[in-house]
């Protein structure tokens, strides 16, 4: 029996000392991670076009397995030699990023936002088409164009509307490019992102009817998702069916109850209403 227990004493002594090996292995691995590395991160907010200091910046211990692409691990790499500046605006503690800052001596310039591929195009707008001044850098907007269904060059009032583009990005609002504004400001030009198929798009819709953004939701601004939903034309004559369709399906009001003719009796009278009849009772004169 004595024997039995030295045993089972054995065993666990070996199953213990191998759970302590495991967790100190396990705390090692993860303490050599997350010391393993660390990044230049933003000290506070950074504007758009300002020249990177050693004061703006920070080092900040990060995982090595778990770098960003495209992380600066030195400030002296952002500071030294030429300045680069900030392309978009940085938030505290957030990393800096090679497509977040121009190159060294490089410039704030629209076209360092430009994604691969793609091109910057303006569309003269109003209160109206920039929908009232809340088209802002870095919204995603639908462009629609509206025109005469006959191009002909007659006068038709036969007009339409069609989906142009789906979800770009706004680059900038009339001369200002920083997407941390909140402010509304009704602009003249819009600057959206557009593939150069669109870019023509853009161009020769101008020139044959009038282009009016549509502001997206924030969680629509997905490419795949914006495909996936329909595209219809609108006419005036499906403004007119619809108009149509409403007053149809409309409840028709009750007619309001008319009031009972009164014969006139001559002489003086005592007009006696009640409810909606009412009769003229002859008074006696001396």
């Amino acid at each position: 029996m004595r024997r039995i227990g030295l045993i089972v004493l054995a065993i666990a002594i070996v199953l213990g000392g191998a759970a302590v090996w495991g967790l100190l292995s396990m705390q090692g691995a993860q303490s050599r991670a997350h010391t393993g590395a660390a990044v230049v991160v933003a000290a506070r907010s950074i504007e758009l076009g300002q020249a990177l200091t050693p004061d703006m910046l920070r080092l900040q211990a990060w995982p090595a397995d778990a770098l960003p692409q495209g992380a600066f691990t030195h400030i002296s790499e952002l500071t030294g030699g030429e300045a680069r500046v900030a392309l978009r605006a940085i938030e505290p503690n957030e990393p800096i990023l090679t497509s977040r800052v121009s190159g060294p001596g490089g410039r704030a310039t629209l076209s360092a936002t430009i994604a691969e591929g793609h091109r910057a195009v303006s569309i003269r707008v109003n209160d109206v088409v920039g929908v009232a001044g809340f088209v802002l850098p870095g919204d995603f907007v639908d462009v629609l164009l509206t025109r005469p269904e006959d191009m002909s060059g007659r006068r038709n009032e036969n007009m339409r509307t069609d989906l142009l583009i789906r979800s770009v990005r706004v680059l900038a609002v009339d001369q200002t490019a920083n997407d941390n504004r909140n402010d509304p400001q009704v602009a003249r030009a819009v600057t959206i992102e557009v593939t150069p198929e669109d870019g023509q798009k853009v161009a020769l819709a101008s020139q044959i009817g009038t282009l009016t953004l549509a502001l997206r939701r924030a969680d629509e601004i997905g490419a795949a998702q914006a495909a996936t939903q329909p595209v219809q034309t609108i006419r005036i004559q499906d403004l007119r069916a619809e108009a149509e369709r409403r007053a149809a399906s409309a409840p028709t009001p009750a007619p309001r109850p008319r009031r009972a003719r009164v014969e006139r009796v001559a002489g003086p009278t005592v007009e006696i209403i009640r409810g909606f009849t009412s009769n003229h009772t002859p008074v006696a004169s001396e």
